[in-house]
């Protein structure tokens, strides 16, 4: 099941568990700023995975996961089901929805690309983790190839 989710608390500790690995060295926690109002926040299953849904432009949405370690056998399915869940409830004018995947993590660049992300391009040694520039690479997925 997924469902648009309002709860800061549920939401945040999520977030806050899994965001030394998805920030880049030196970012403060304070960083995280929520608003459930603005953007939109999916569960899955009872927050077994969240995903983060907010406007890039007028045309495209970005998407963000966090899918904590104890879920991420059925990582795929919840990804599917908020893809899904952004082709039926998404306004129109949202055409395509894209995500950003530091080179560092591998496993999370196959993910997308299980999704039907594809690979549109980088951002060469932009991302800093471990002491170390990473490149940021860009995946994208048009609606209608959903």
């Amino acid at each position: 099941m997924i469902e648009r989710v309002y709860d800061e608390n549920l939401i945040t500790d999520i977030v806050m568990s899994m965001i030394d690995d998805v920030i880049e060295d030196g970012t403060s926690h304070d960083c995280f700023v929520l608003d459930v109002d603005r953007d939109c926040w999916l569960s899955c299953d009872n927050y077994k995975a969240l995903f983060h849904v907010k406007a890039f432009n007028r045309t495209t949405l970005d998407l963000h996961c966090y899918v904590p370690t104890e879920n991420r056998n059925k990582s795929v399915d919840y990804g599917m089901m908020a893809i899904n869940w952004i082709k039926e409830n998404a306004p129109e004018m949202y055409k395509k929805i894209i995500t950003q995947v530091p080179s560092i993590y591998r496993h999370i660049k196959i993910y997308v690309k299980k999704l039907g992300f594809t690979l549109e391009g980088c951002y060469t040694q932009s991302f800093l983790k471990n002491g170390e520039l990473w490149d940021l690479n860009l995946f994208g997925l048009k609606r209608c190839d959903v």
